[in-house]
């Protein structure tokens, strides 16, 4: 939020884009744009404002000042223009000026400067006379709502913008009646299919939230025998994530029609082993799995699928099929993936593995058709969505049922829009009820969970008696068991979970965060601006990977990257998933209109960009290409996954972690060896703790390359004798009984071996690869989950996949994963795959990072759980945690305000929980210490990163309780920095007498120059490295001499461009980046460059700063400040960055050691 912004600094921005003629059309627009939510940002700052674009808190911050029609219509036709690229006439431009500066008048309750008042005009830009009858469907945002009718605003021209929204017509198509027990004030709505008369609307159709996509495939799978109530959404996302035969079939089915499509010979054991390698952890952790069986339905759905293919070979050209497209249709408020296309939009494929009984039967359902009501469902919105966003109506819709030959395993769809609207009206409802819980908690929704209440269709009889409801009723049960605590704990951290995932997909205050919807309210100047989408790319490559080659297809994109602008940096990185999408040379892109290519990027230059997709058939010649970031709602749902797998965990883990009962150790346990006389009593309290052990690693302490290394080898080395003796595989053993009893469900293995087996994890794949790192240092062996897009190459081998070769056998593999005394991991891969715990016991897990990982990111998998082999009770799969992180640095990214992560519960205050932006390492330490518990607990004092005099500030200021000291290293203990060549001037002299250096920088803000860029400091940050190179001479190492960071992304294009003119190559490939991406990293020479010139950005440079013993512990500037081994340097503005407390305290230290100075070059 903008608490330091200042009407005087708003009306001197309006002034500017109106006078200055010399700014180009799109920089007035998109000033415009950034003070219109720079006021919104002011004016909500104290509400409980929840969600929406700039156009919902437009119409909010209009209702809270009582604005008339209008100035309000003024002030909304000024946010449409100020999201386009185009010129506005001279006249439009002061009219837009003038509603805009009557905004920031009532927002600061303030007078329009007189000035200013005399260059704008008096009157209100005229608008159009009537709503555009040609324009059928509408967006606009609910006021008020009867059982009839709905008051709405309509984002149009027009005079008047508010209007009456018929929705019970008897001669509407959809039935409505049911919005009325859904709407809210403020809820934003699609109309579609309208017809205007005067100030009335009567449309065909009602979208509720438009912006907020629910993915297609879940709203099919929530269509059950029994009924489709919208709570089933909420249920949905409980289930636990099973690995089955079936499943396993289903996703060969899939690969094989691309095979077959793509490959005139094709071969079914390339297909297989194609698809093995690709799932290696879902075939070794699939625990019903018959080989034998599976071979003989995988080659059944083959032929069947040979043959449906050459059928529809004869009537469509699937030389131009697409495989797996992706769309997205804000207009129906979905998003899904087809299984085929083509190109010409006339054939839509979506193909099923399992059984249809309607088939076998040779029956129809209650609609008239031998298809599965939710395939139908499916089929159905993915034509929704081409009629909506292509305005095709003619598309031979067809469902593929590959268990079957044809005729039965091809069968034509109609349009049966009485089961679209059912659709709809459940998507309306599971959103709704989302946004119930986000704004209000779960507690009334998890009352009507119950048999009955879900039971819409009153099913009865055998099947619904021994198979559905039993199915339902595990998943209900533990939910109605809930002890107060739980309960209370349950509701809160389930509130955050769905409140934060529809931040993610629909946004709130601009500016704070990503969100899906961006990708299409986001104006395109701000999408470059952001880093966030690439233009113009045209083809250079095509490829074939290793699994395709032979095929007709190609998987590999390489596309070249023309001048995306100035101030351009992409906000990609190697492994982000994105869209690739074709767009007309004459319009801008839009992800609503395309065949969206959903991939992950393999390799990315400044010139150049490869992708890697599902194999493209067609021989993708469309000029333009566009790449953004892709969608995903699998985070949301891993979450509250997580939560659930919390509630239904053993009763004592449960207990541990609520503080219900105490941790425990065995003072009698010791360490096996010797590792280090400082960190041996540390190791030693980890090891003899029995449930959990929290490990404090500030800045430069070796949490991982020492501390981590360390704890493994210990648990290792602990349990060598008992291992000494190679355990038998129970792997054959297993098999042979499932022979007996496919119902079997042995436990998992290593369970009571008295082995130690390890699971490693962290949150960012790039801290997963530096315990590999770690790892092969230390000559461990271990298994790697993932792919090869998200790991370091250097340990691609690790991989499951790669790790015993290419003709792998499955019993090798499971064999390969059985042995692994080491897995590393990311938290959100496990949590997307928790098969691993069907196949593994593990006696330790270690959480790198950990206090980057919010609590439900990683409560369900510490107490992930299983049924005990002896059948009485149930088993944790982890024994032991131990969680090493630092709170004092950087936490996870929340999209949610303070305010609202507050835990205000008396229930869970009483146990130390605070808020839920905190993370379960902070709330445990909080445990701890509240307790009086030191057993638990282990701190790295002894820092062997920063030279003494850089230490000092941090240390005073943020870790004045840690009580850090240096090892010391070589570097540690110099008295000079060994710039020993001549000084060229003062400056020189100054670099080599201090390590811990400010360099003021001067005003030089421009109009045409965004807020998050700073010129001066640009050039600053560029001679202190020309100097710093010439000082290290042949010494010098681009990746480990000196490193810049930045605030804001913008200013990595400036300082490089700045670089590039001093004509020094090695140079060129130092880092520069964010404090975020900074976090984990070391130089020897840091520069920071504050880049902040006006006082509202403050905000953002202090928003992850909090209080501790009367000390402001301010997250961000601690680990910019401790980077630096040799030489710290920071340039910023003086007079912005004194108003900070923190800032100010920092300028003062370093001015009183004659640190500060002036930089004049």
């Amino acid at each position: 939020m903008s608490s330091n912004i200042t009407a005087q600094e708003l009306f001197d921005r309006i002034a500017t884009f109106i006078s200055d003629a010399t700014l180009q059309p799109s920089i007035v627009n998109k000033m415009m744009h950034e003070t219109l939510v720079l006021t919104c940002a002011e004016g909500l700052k104290d509400t409980q404002y929840g969600f929406g674009d700039l156009n919902a808190q437009v119409e909010t911050l209009i209702c809270k000042f009582n604005i008339g029609s209008e100035e309000a219509n003024a002030i909304r036709q000024m946010r449409r223009h100020s999201n386009r690229s185009t010129a506005l006439s001279p006249e439009v431009l002061t009219h837009d000026a003038h509603a805009l500066a009557l905004l920031v008048s009532r927002v600061f309750v303030v007078d329009i400067p007189d000035k200013l008042v005399r260059s704008l005009p008096w009157d209100m830009q005229p608008t159009s006379e009537s709503i555009r009858s040609n324009s059928p469907d509408k967006r606009c945002i609910v006021t008020t709502w009867d059982e009839h009718t709905i008051s709405v605003i309509v984002d149009e021209d027009s005079s008047d913008s508010h209007y009456t929204v018929r929705y019970t017509e008897e001669t509407q198509y959809a039935r409505m009646e049911y919005l009325n027990d859904i709407l809210r004030e403020g809820m934003h709505l699609n109309l579609l299919g309208c017809e205007a008369s005067g100030n009335t609307i009567t449309p065909r159709l009602i979208i509720v939230e438009p912006d907020c996509l629910l993915d297609i495939s879940t709203i099919a799978s929530c269509f059950e025998d029994y009924g489709h109530h919208p709570l089933l959404y909420l249920v949905s996302r409980m289930r636990p994530k099973t690995n089955t035969q079936a499943t396993l079939l289903g996703n060969f089915a899939g690969s094989a029609l691309d095979d077959i499509i793509n490959n005139s010979d094709f071969n079914l054991a390339h297909s297989l082993t194609n698809n093995f390698k690709e799932k290696a952890l879902e075939y070794s952790t699939c625990m019903d799995f018959d080989a034998e069986q599976f071979k003989q339905d995988a080659l059944l759905q083959t032929a069947n699928l040979q043959q449906i293919v050459n059928e529809l070979r004869q009537h469509y050209d699937l030389d131009h099929a697409v495989l797996e497209p992706s769309f997205i249709c804000e207009k129906l408020g979905i998003q899904g993936r087809v299984d085929l296309m083509t190109t010409d939009l006339k054939l839509l494929v979506e193909q099923k593995s399992g059984r249809n009984i309607f088939i076998e039967h040779n029956a129809p359902n209650a609609h008239g058709a031998k298809v599965v009501e939710k395939h139908y469902v499916q089929l159905l919105l993915y034509y929704g969505i081409l009629y909506y966003n292509f305005n095709q109506s003619h598309t031979d819709i067809r469902l593929l049922y590959s268990k079957y030959p044809l005729p039965d395993g091809l069968i034509s769809v109609t349009q049966l829009m009485k089961l679209v609207y059912e659709a709809i009206r459940f998507r309306n409802e599971a959103i709704a009820i989302d946004f119930d819980i986000a704004l209000h908690g779960p507690e009334k929704q998890l009352e009507k969970l119950t048999i009955d209440n879900l039971n819409t269709a009153q099913m009865s009889g055998f099947f619904y008696e021994n198979y559905l409801r039993p199915q339902l009723e595990s998943v209900l049960q533990p939910l109605q068991n809930l002890q107060p605590l739980e309960h209370a704990y349950f509701c809160r951290m389930l509130q955050f979970v769905v409140r934060e995932n529809l931040l993610a997909k629909v946004g709130v205050i601009e500016g704070t965060g990503n969100s899906v919807a961006n990708l299409w309210n986001m104006p395109l100047t701000e999408k470059r601006e952001t880093g966030n989408i690439y233009t113009g790319l045209t083809i250079l490559n095509k490829e074939k990977g290793a699994e395709t080659q032979g095929y007709n297809s190609y998987d590999l994109i390489t596309l070249s990257v023309p001048d995306q602008g100035n101030d351009f940096l992409p906000n990609f990185r190697r492994g982000d998933m994105v869209y690739l999408y074709a767009y007309p040379a004459d319009k801008e892109p839009d992800v609503r209109r395309a065949m969206l290519f959903r991939g992950g990027i393999a390799e990315i230059h400044t010139d150049k960009i490869t992708v890697q997709i599902s194999p493209a058939a067609y021989p993708l010649t469309s000029s333009l290409w566009c790449i953004e970031h892709a969608s995903s709602d699998v985070g949301g749902g891993a979450s509250i996954r997580s939560l659930y797998e919390f509630i239904t965990a053993t009763v004592d883990r449960k207990a541990l972690l609520l503080g219900q009962r105490a941790p425990q150790c065995d003072k009698n346990v010791t360490l096996s060896r010797n590792y280090d006389p400082i960190l041996d009593p540390i190791l030693l309290r980890a090891k003899q703790a029995k449930d959990y052990f929290l490990l404090v690693g500030p800045p430069g302490t070796g949490k991982t390359s020492r501390a981590l290394r360390y704890l493994v080898e210990e648990e290792l080395g602990s349990h060598t004798e008992q291992s000494a003796s190679p355990q038998p595989s129970p792997i054959k053993k297993r098999e042979q009984q499932q022979k007996v009893s496919t119902n079997s469900s042995p436990s998992p293995t290593g369970e009571g071996r008295g082995e130690a087996v390890i699971l490693l994890l962290s949150y960012t794949n790039r801290a997963v690869d530096e315990i590999c790192g770690m790892l092969v240092e230390a000559s461990i062996d271990f298994i790697r989950l993932g792919n090869e897009l998200s790991c370091a190459k250097a340990y691609v081998p690790y991989l499951i996949s790669n790790a015993i070769g290419e003709r792998a056998k499955l019993s090798d593999m499971r064999q390969r994963l059985f042995d692994a005394r080491v897995v590393v991991s990311t938290t959100s891969m496990l949590q997307s795959r928790p098969y691993l715990f069907n196949l593994k016991h593990f006696s330790l897990a270690i959480v790198d990072e950990s206090s980057q990982i919010l609590e439900p990111g990683i409560i369900g998998l510490l107490t992930s759980h299983h049924a005990s082999a002896d059948g009485h009770g149930e088993m944790c799969n982890i024994d032991k945690f131990i969680l090493i992180g630092d709170y004092k640095q950087l936490p996870a990214v929340v999209q949610q305000s303070d305010r609202d992560a507050t835990i205000t519960e008396p229930k869970l205050n009483d146990i130390g929980f605070k808020s839920c932006k905190d993370s379960l390492f902070q709330r445990l330490i909080r445990q701890e210490h509240s307790c009086g518990r030191t057993d638990f607990i282990g701190i790295l004092q002894r820092q062997g990163r920063m030279h003494p005099e850089i230490a000092e500030f941090p240390e005073l200021e943020f870790y004045f309780d840690e009580q850090l000291f240096p090892v010391p290293l070589q570097h540690q203990t110099e008295e000079s920095l060994h710039y020993d060549i001549p000084s060229e001037d003062a400056t020189d002299n100054i670099l080599k007498r201090h390590r811990l250096l400010f360099f003021a920088s001067r005003n030089n803000r421009r109009p045409d120059i965004s807020d998050k860029v700073n010129a001066e400091e640009a050039h600053i940050v560029a001679d202190l490295l020309r100097r710093i190179r010439r000082f290290y001479g042949e010494k010098f190492d681009a990746v480990h001499t000196v490193g810049v960071i930045v605030p804001y992304r913008n200013q990595i294009a400036m300082i490089r461009r700045e670089i590039e003119r001093l004509n020094m190559p090695e140079l060129l490939d130092i880092s520069i980046d964010t404090v975020e991406r900074y976090q984990g990293s070391q130089r020897d020479v840091i520069i920071y460059s504050f880049t902040i010139q006006r006082h509202y950005q403050l905000d953002f440079l202090t928003a992850n700063t909090f209080a501790e013993h009367g000390h402001l512990i301010d997250r961000k500037l601690n680990v910019a400040l401790t980077r630096a081994r040799k030489q710290l340097i920071l340039t910023g503005n003086l007079c912005t960055l004194q108003t900070s407390p923190v800032f100010a305290k920092l300028i003062d230290y370093i001015d009183i050691r004659q640190g500060l100075f002036r930089h004049d070059v």
